[in-house]
């Protein structure tokens, strides 16, 4: 995925800034830690109604994205900054108030200066933060390898464990470059196995990458266990019981999605 090199270290710089939120206090970081597991995970941070919190999606492969938030209602990664900048469950802000706190920093007002012919501009800022977003690819995972055509990488439980993901149908909501995201489908938003449940609804199917690194998982992240969840979605699901050694050999498989660190990270 191309990128400008200069403008993603922009907005990799505005990505961490405090001073995009209304309140001064907040920034994209603060959900979607970098430096952790890119997801924001033990704390379940963005408020969604007067009684849920929301669970961090992670921010590694997000350009690759064809829906977001966990409605889906976002098919474009400029729209998802935008909103995730103005909403007030997130940073709060305004397109006014981003631009005048941003053009009151000398070295932002430089940098925008030098990369952008007309300089700070709101959508300038969210050019540069979509830049740095396009960056944060984990390539060259174990499963990238084998789908292009390097069967020897995969040992033979992940092998076994990459058809049992298929043969269990998983794959029919997890599919695409993402493994996920790009569908959405009647679900709840956490690992309660009860069907009478309120909070059932239509929610974005979470990509697959990296999973092993973005515990906690469900859309309230209940769960704090890989193996424990992939024994949930199984039952709640698919109404498929899979015993230990199944859901040991999905497991493998899903380690396999693990790609290296994003360039802009190092």
């Amino acid at each position: 995925m191309y990128y400008d090199k200069q403008k993603a270290e922009l907005g990799k710089s505005l990505f961490q800034d405090t001073r995009l939120s209304a309140s001064g206090t907040d920034s994209c970081e603060k959900c979607h830690n970098l430096y952790w597991n890119s997801s924001g995970t033990s704390v379940k941070n963005i408020k969604i109604s007067f009684k849920q919190t929301l669970n961090s999606p992670t921010v590694l492969n997000s350009a690759l994205n064809y829906l977001f938030f966990k409605d889906g209602r976002i098919k474009d990664i400029r729209e998802q900054v935008i909103e995730s900048i103005v909403d007030i469950n997130q940073l709060g802000s305004s397109e006014k108030l981003v631009v005048e706190k941003v053009s009151l920093n000398p070295h932002y007002k430089h940098k925008f200066k030098t990369l952008y012919k007309d300089g700070v501009t709101f959508n300038n800022i969210v050019d540069a933060i979509v830049n740095f977003q396009k960056a944060l690819l984990t390539p060259n995972s174990k499963f990238d390898k084998f789908i292009s055509g390097d069967k020897a990488v995969f040992s033979e439980d992940e092998k076994k464990g990459f058809e049992l993901f298929k043969k269990a149908g998983c794959i029919n909501c997890h599919s695409g470059v993402n493994l996920g995201s790009n569908v959405y489908y009647d679900m709840q938003l956490d690992c309660n196995l009860d069907q009478n449940v309120t909070n059932i609804g239509k929610y974005k199917v979470p990509g697959l990458r990296n999973i092993s690194k973005t515990a906690p998982y469900f859309y309230d992240g209940t769960c704090y266990d890989l193996r424990e969840t992939i024994g949930h979605i199984a039952n709640l699901r698919m109404q498929n019981k899979i015993n230990q050694e199944q859901i040991e050999l999905i497991y493998k498989f899903l380690l396999t999605l693990d790609g290296d660190n994003p360039e802009i990270l190092k």
